[in-house]
């Protein structure tokens, strides 16, 4: 086992969340690499990996982020929870927005939901992660995700590994892949990855492509569909105007709003009434009917 010890744990300045946010906003569906730590100080406290790197993230009782990272990480811990957290960003204009709406659902999930993030994750490891999260739960996802980057990926520091890379996944056995409890998914990843080596395809370009190209683009890779492509641009390249179908946003906005169960009538519903900032209005909706907040 590596030798390292973790840091002091060091507030995020102009960082707050409710504590219900918080976990949802981490290990609500968006992710799959955080795990809920034991902690007698925080009110919640997780450990996860991304951009390459492992990290402890707390909340305190007054809403207070704090991070936590261990001796033998990267630099520039807080830089990168910065962005992934996607702290830079001001909700207000996007809340604003969506109350506008007067929709009465919705003014229901803002009031419910007041502090919800978006995260902003590697495009890269979004596609990875939504590939393995087919037909699986949450904690199933979570599992093949560690397993796959134990297996593959490169040390992370805190005794983590990283997700690899598609060249390491293109270049893996295929029994390797299999041993990471993917079943079909290793497949579908292999073949995905081996794609994008092959049309030298940068998944950051993801997030300044036109939207219908950019999800054209996914949704030719093996494994990705309508519902990932859209979770894998909203997730991963902040995509706002992705708008993610499951079977809990199907059965909402048939139940809430009327519509029919067919996908492309319900994202037309929702792009018209929620404009450029569907996703996030999804991801409201999606969190409140989940903890029964409606």
């Amino acid at each position: 086992m590596p030798n390292f010890t973790w840091s002091r744990y060091k507030k995020v300045d102009n960082l707050f969340f409710k504590l219900g946010d918080f976990r949802e906003t981490l290990d609500g569906g968006q992710a799959f690499t955080w795990i809920e730590l034991n902690s007698s100080k925080y009110s919640a406290e997780y450990e996860g990996v991304f951009y390459n790197r492992t990290l402890r993230v707390a909340i305190d009782e007054n809403g207070e982020v704090y991070i936590s990272t261990p001796s033998d990480s990267p630099t520039g811990a807080l830089a990168d929870f910065v962005e992934y957290i996607d702290a830079q960003r001001d909700y207000t204009p996007l809340r604003t927005t969506l109350a506008k709406t007067k929709d009465s659902n919705m003014l229901r999930a803002l009031d419910v939901l007041p502090t919800l993030r978006i995260l902003r994750q590697s495009p890269q490891e979004a596609i990875i992660c939504f590939i393995c999260s087919s037909s699986k739960r949450i904690v199933q996802i979570k599992q093949c995700v560690a397993l796959l980057s134990e297996r593959l990926g490169r040390y992370a520091g805190g005794g983590r590994y990283a997700l690899p890379n598609f060249a390491d996944i293109a270049n893996a056995d295929i029994s390797i892949l299999r041993e990471c409890k993917l079943g079909f998914r290793a497949d579908y990843l292999k073949k995905a990855a081996e794609k994008i080596i092959s049309d030298k395809f940068n998944p950051m370009s993801l997030r300044e492509l036109p939207y219908p190209d950019a999800k054209n683009y996914l949704c030719s890779l093996s494994g990705i569909g309508d519902k990932v492509a859209d979770c894998i641009l909203l997730f991963g390249a902040s995509r706002f105007e992705a708008f993610p179908i499951d079977t809990w946003i199907r059965q909402a906005m048939t139940n809430l709003y009327g519509t029919s169960s067919n996908p492309v009538d319900i994202r037309n519903f929702a792009l018209k009434k929620f404009g450029n900032n569907a996703g996030f209005a999804q991801q409201l909706i999606f969190s409140a009917i989940r903890k029964n907040l409606f």
